[in-house]
């Protein structure tokens, strides 16, 4: 009896100098946000407190629902991590990921669930093993093992609490560890999109041009931090004007990349094409031969004669212009339409030719400034874009802000849903 005691004491005093031992592993194993670290250091700790000679950490694949090693310690780690992926359900691995609940065996073997192939493989001896499931809150993101103590006896229960409590905190920093990897690659992807949105702004002209008896205002804001909406000055020669102004279909980084290229091609056949419908139809083929995931695009072009006040237009899907006369009355160039961009080869465009009187101004813009939204979910629409042209000063940088400032009135607080364009150009007086 007294030996008995004596033993017990001695266990007891290894179980509490053992479990004291978890204070100095839980500052090892959160001493780094690395995950790779961090890994290693947890099987690297678990296999000397466990006194285990192979140690292993397999995480849930999200994408496949099986356990793939992360880890894998000892004699035939490397062999595993390569070879072995396990089903749910599969295996003591899987067994346990499947319910969620620790198993101890003296010698793996006997159990019904354990797969030998891994052992027929490797030429190794699983004997006895522990297997925790990895938890954070009510979720399992993994298993840790510890395989074979080094003296040669089964893993008791003592083991499995201890080897719980340590796979525990194992849990809880690799998620923070995972959580603060997340944040920094979305820190990163916010920089990386600032930088793109300054990217996009460099294609966009940096300032109004300089046209004998015209003058020009233009304003662009995309919904994202980049986005598909375009406009263009384009000087062809001493007199004549290409003005430019489309809407990609979708938002974010495809659409900005298809319209830093689309807004190339445009500059470039403005040039070699001798009339706006010519353009067009080039610009149309060249898009529908490399058109990906249907992608498509609203344009109009027009060139502005500064000589004759004429102005060229041919219009590619877009919405019509909108003209403030001389006399405040407002009408929409509705004329010389087609469809957009990209969808089919070979489509032809008409075009259509109006001149400015002294005091006219003409508005081009993209459907984000009349299919703004307010929270009763309402469109700014038509009806209120007109009337706002109609009773603003003719001066395109005042008519411009007015029409900014009525629409961002109009959405208050709500999100923008589209990107935002406008161009203005008015005949002098």
């Amino acid at each position: 009896m007294a030996m008995e005691k004596k033993n017990e004491i001695a266990r007891l005093k290894s179980k509490i100098k053992r479990l004291s031992s978890l204070v100095d592993v839980n500052e090892v194993i959160s001493s780094s946000l690395d995950v790779d670290t961090i890994l290693e250091n947890v099987m690297t700790i678990s296999k000397k407190v466990m006194n285990a000679d192979a140690s292993s950490l397999m995480r849930i694949d999200p994408q496949t629902n099986e356990l793939i090693y992360q880890v894998a310690q000892g004699s035939v780690g490397e062999k595993l991590k390569k070879e072995v992926r396990l089903k749910m359900g599969q295996g003591i691995a899987g067994t346990v990921a499947e319910e969620g609940k620790p198993l101890l065996l003296e010698d793996a073997y006997d159990h019904p669930k354990f797969f030998r192939g891994n052992d027929e493989k490797t030429g190794y001896r699983t004997k006895s093993m522990i297997t925790v499931p990895l938890k954070v809150g009510d979720r399992i993101t993994g298993v840790a093992q510890v395989i074979n103590r080094l003296d040669g006896k089964p893993f008791d229960t003592d083991d499995l609490e201890l080897f719980q409590a340590l796979s525990s905190m194992a849990a809880i920093a690799l998620e923070n560890a995972r959580m603060h990897q997340s944040l920094m690659e979305k820190q990163r992807l916010v920089k990386d999109m600032e930088f793109a949105r300054t990217v996009q702004e460099s294609f966009l002209p940096q300032q109004a041009p300089e046209v004998r008896n015209f003058s020009f205002s233009a304003h662009y804001t995309p919904a994202l931090e980049v986005g598909g909406d375009f406009y263009d000055f384009i000087s062809l020669d001493v007199d004549r004007t290409g003005i430019v102004i489309g809407d990609v279909s979708g938002k974010g980084v495809p659409a900005a990349l298809y319209m830093a290229k689309l807004g190339s091609d445009m500059r470039t056949l403005a040039f070699t094409e001798k009339v706006p419908a010519a353009a067009l139809a080039r610009l149309n083929d060249l898009l529908a031969a490399r058109s990906r995931r249907g992608m498509f695009a609203t344009l109009l072009y027009l060139e502005l004669d500064a000589n004759s006040r004429t102005l060229v237009m041919a219009n590619a899907g877009h919405l019509p212009p909108i003209i403030k006369k001389a006399d405040g009355s407002v009408a929409r160039l509705a004329g010389a339409g087609g469809a957009p961009l990209g969808m089919l080869n070979g489509m032809k465009f008409t075009q259509e030719s109006v001149t400015l009187a002294p005091g006219e101004t003409v508005v081009l813009y993209t459907d984000g400034i009349v299919e703004a939204m307010n929270a009763r979910e309402e469109l700014y629409g038509y009806e209120r874009f007109e009337a706002l042209i109609a009773s603003s000063p003719a001066d395109p940088s005042v008519l411009k802000k007015a029409i900014i400032d009525e629409v961002n009135r109009f959405t208050g607080l709500s999100p923008q849903h589209d990107d935002m364009t406008l161009v203005c150009l008015g005949a002098l007086k």
